[in-house]
């Protein structure tokens, strides 16, 4: 069987781990890349080896040899460009989030309709194996009935330009990096009745980072018809790495993952190591490496599963559908919208 040939939209830093899993992966190819910048798109393809290199989407759309096209762009890009690919014939795969606002999210849903092409929304949690396995407990009862769950990701704030804009970005913390929790609940257990959202102010507001819009903490419970509650939360004033955890409470004991300082690795460097984990501002003392950051945090069985879809040899994981992507942009605008109004909003 031919490869799944892949056309890879952006040249930083998603585009990159995507690029090197992708890589990893029999059955697949990246086949060409688009980037607007010239150095940056030269030295990725050089890098890569990579066959083509397109300074247009257009371009790359209009490429027969590629089948797939992965979005690894600005948040404010992924809407306009998913509709543009699907609409080519070609199918997505889109990182988070979905979109940056709601209009945006309803139209890429209703192409994707329209068009039959095949949509991942990429959600790593989803694959990471910690979060794999506590599935597996908590579906053959292990820690009896779960009834609150709880899941951030926070870190010392991103370093994107398009970071600092609501209307590049869509938000601040919560669109940025309390999407995983929210992505992840959603897999398990799908939409919440009601949402409670409370968030910094953004600019002057904010409790470090006064330089961006949004909000540089933020939190927000998720309220379940069966009584489950939900807690998540995303912020950028966490100091010392990006901080992933997920913890459940049953009726007869608990979980709890932490997905990035729950390496088996410690080391003691005087002088510091090249690296440790994702956002550590240095690394002398103590440190827990990470390993493998595209296994443990989901990506290579993501983008697997992903091609393992596009083959016919998977069904599709519901939380990675069109449909999921702008449900899960539903509750964010949701948690966004009761902290301005300071009320509880139904879903």
């Amino acid at each position: 069987m031919k490869p799944i040939r892949i056309g890879i939209v952006g040249s930083k830093f998603a585009a990159a781990f995507h690029t090197e899993v992708w890589q990893m992966l029999s059955g697949a190819k990246v086949v060409a890349i688009a980037a607007r910048n010239p150095e940056q798109r030269d030295s990725f393809q050089k890098k890569y080896g990579i066959p083509k290199a397109y300074t247009l989407l257009q371009e790359l759309l209009a490429d027969p040899e590629v089948d797939v096209v992965d979005i690894c762009l600005p948040n404010y890009l992924h809407a306009e460009t998913a509709i543009k690919t699907m609409e080519a014939g070609k199918d997505v795969i889109c990182e988070k989030p979905f979109a940056t606002t709601l209009a945006e999210g309803e139209k890429v849903v209703e192409v994707q309709k329209k068009t039959g092409r095949r949509f991942f929304y990429a959600e790593d949690w989803i694959f990471a194996p910690a979060l794999l396995r506590a599935e597996q407990i908590l579906k053959e009862g292990g820690i009896g009935k779960p009834f609150y769950f709880k899941g951030k990701e926070t870190h010392n704030g991103s370093h994107s330009p398009y970071a600092r804009t609501i209307q590049y970005c869509g938000g601040g913390a919560m669109i940025h990096l309390g999407v995983h929790a929210i992505g992840y609940f959603y897999h398990l257990l799908g939409l919440p009745e009601k949402v409670v959202g409370l968030c910094n102010g953004g600019g002057q507001n904010n409790y470090m980072h006064t330089q961006i819009e949004g909000e540089d903490w933020s939190a927000a419970f998720l309220l379940y018809k069966d009584g489950t509650r939900a807690l998540v939360e995303g912020n950028y004033i966490t100091r010392g790495g990006m901080e992933d955890v997920v913890e459940v409470y049953g009726s007869e004991g608990r979980i709890r993952v932490d997905l990035t300082f729950g390496s088996p690795l410690s080391v003691f460097s005087l002088k510091g190591i090249s690296y440790a984990v994702e956002k550590a501002e240095f690394t002398q003392g103590w440190t827990k490496p990470a390993i493998d950051e595209y296994e443990s945090l989901g990506y290579k069985r993501e983008l697997a599963h992903f091609l393992a879809c596009l083959k016919g040899e998977e069904t599709q994981a519901r939380g990675t559908t069109a449909e999921a992507g702008f449900d899960v942009l539903r509750i964010i605008d949701a948690i966004y919208r009761s902290n301005r109004e300071e009320r509880t909003l139904v879903l």
